[in-house]
């Protein structure tokens, strides 16, 4: 009768940033999956990212949020190893225990203190998963996850002989070396780097593995990635060296980590989920009792309710006026919420399409179209990241490369016909307006400069009376990263009257940060 609903949260952190994906369950079938990146640089999750996962647990009782460690301080030990002191083991398959230390354990948990965490896995875990349902029979398979390297080698029975993780250089690293010139350039050398050290790393590994074992023979080597960074150029190289098969192919992390959250591996987690409320079935007990009671009471005291209820008819009259002048009238304005949750969603889509090997200078998006400023080192990654990427989203897409001999290219992308505009819905604001009365321009000019951050310039455009009144404001503020962007569309969004952001927003990257300008609409019934 009731259908029962289950919330998954993946919360991957990465060095600077926190990948958030989204999947919501009802009677077992995805009803719902979305993805959020955040800027995440703390040891402790964001209040603003903790509040939100804590709102989505009040709403879904059946809530469970996931995540890999943040260090992986593990080591797999055979099943009747003993488990090093300070270290807590769980089974990885049924050969192998993971070992991880207690230190590195409670620094992932920590993290979540503000909004709890219900499983922790370690890369091996997804590693494993991937060779379960893979056949990997004398295979050398790496797992690239994180700026780290984990490493298996399989015998005939796809059993592990040999395993070892590897720290590989970060573009962090890279960045804040002497070597470093400009993101361009400095991308270029981080992909070389990136390739060398994997390609040292399978050379060293196969031959410490060939020292201490002569029994297995390794007929292929697996490459797995999360983030494309080596080129097929460089994989064909590695075959050719090796003398050996190299695949390189992704693996979604994001999927494997909700595959690991299901009942038939949970027992693998280095933590037990937390207990779940049962408020609902709580809540219908209560309210079965509470109807049960007010029958009861309206039938013992019928007799004197049908007295009271039969006043004379002139007084029924004045009774009748009176309630008519209570009737609070629906006040029915554009959602503000939904509407900046799809501006929200188109600038994040935006930004996540471009890919690592491109700058994004200059962004527009407007109510039907974007455009893009970009630096590129070759067109290739046009052609098979960024404009599939923007098909998806737009029905026309096309580049404009400008002539010049460097080799780095500058070039315009112009998307236009939007395939998913979203339909706003108008919401009743009447309790705001039944406390509150008309704003004037000059009540509203102040208001938008307490809730907009103290270096943004706020002049005010245009006002329009047609099914509602909406005074526009045209806003330019200059900050340092996207993610201060969207803390404006949630301070926004927490406000009772209906204020939403407006098109046309750009982004321009200057030397003092990236500049953005976009309008603000405050709405108010006629």
């Amino acid at each position: 009768m009731f259908s029962k609903e289950f919330l998954y949260i993946n919360a991957i952190k990465y060095r600077s940033q926190l990948k958030v994906n989204f999947k919501k369950l009802s009677n077992n079938d995805i009803a719902e999956t979305n993805t959020s990146t955040f800027i995440a640089k703390d040891e402790i999750m964001g209040r603003d990212i903790a509040t939100k996962f804590v709102a989505l647990q009040s709403e879904i009782d059946n809530t469970y949020i996931s995540t890999l460690l943040l260090q992986e301080d593990v080591k797999l030990l055979r099943k009747n190893q003993q488990r090093p002191r300070d270290f807590i083991t769980r089974s990885l398959n049924n050969d192998y225990n993971i070992a991880v230390s207690r230190n590195a354990l409670f620094e992932t948990r920590n993290y979540f203190s503000k909004c709890g965490v219900d499983y922790i896995f370690s890369a091996y875990h997804i590693l494993n998963l991937h060779i379960e349902k893979t056949p990997c029979n004398n295979n050398f398979v790496v797992l690239l996850f994180n700026n780290q390297a984990f490493c298996v080698i399989l015998n005939s029975n796809s059993e592990i002989v040999f395993d070892k993780r590897v720290d590989l250089t970060a573009f962090e690293d890279i960045k804040n070396s002497h070597f470093y010139e400009n993101e361009l350039m400095g991308q270029k050398l981080f992909d070389e780097i990136y390739a060398l050290e994997v390609y040292e790393l399978i050379k060293e590994s196969i031959e410490e593995f060939y020292l201490i074992s002569k029994n297995v023979f390794i007929e292929k080597i697996s490459i797995l990635y999360n983030l494309r960074l080596i080129s097929e150029e460089q994989i064909a190289k590695m075959g050719d060296d090796f003398m050996i098969n190299v695949s390189y192919h992704p693996i979604s992390v994001d999927e494997e980590l909700f595959e690991l959250s299901k009942d038939s591996h949970i027992q693998k987690s280095f933590i037990k989920p937390r207990k779940k409320p049962n408020n609902r079935l709580k809540n219908a007990l209560i309210i079965s009792l509470i109807i049960v009671l007010l029958i009861a009471i309206a039938y013992l005291f019928y007799p004197k309710i049908q007295e009271l209820m039969t006043p004379t008819k002139k007084v029924q009259n004045v009774v009748e006026v009176k309630k008519e002048k209570v009737i609070k009238k629906p006040v029915l304005l554009p959602n503000h919420i939904q509407s900046n949750s799809i501006v929200e969603t188109r600038v994040i889509k935006a930004f996540e399409s471009i890919p690592y090997d491109m700058v994004l200078k200059e962004l527009t998006l407007d109510v039907n179209s974007m455009e893009m400023q970009l630096n590129l080192l070759n067109k290739d990654s046009y052609i098979k990241v960024l404009e599939p990427e923007l098909k998806n989203l737009y029905e026309n897409v096309d580049i404009e490369f400008k002539e010049s001999k460097e080799a780095i290219k500058e070039a315009t992308v112009k998307a236009v016909s939007l395939k998913d505009k979203g339909i706003i819905k108008t919401k009743d604001y009447k309790d705001i307006y039944t406390e509150n009365e008309f704003m004037p321009i000059i009540s509203v000019t102040e208001q938008m400069k307490i809730l907009l951050p103290e270096n943004s310039v706020v002049t005010f455009k245009n006002s329009s009376k047609e099914d509602v009144i909406i005074f526009s404001y045209l806003v330019n503020i200059v900050i340092q990263k996207p993610l201060e962007f969207f803390e404006i569309i949630d301070r926004l969004n927490r406000e009772l009257y209906s204020i939403n952001i407006s098109y046309p927003i750009n982004f321009a990257k200057t030397d003092a940060g990236i500049e953005v300008e976009f309008t603000v609409e405050f709405n108010q019934p006629k």
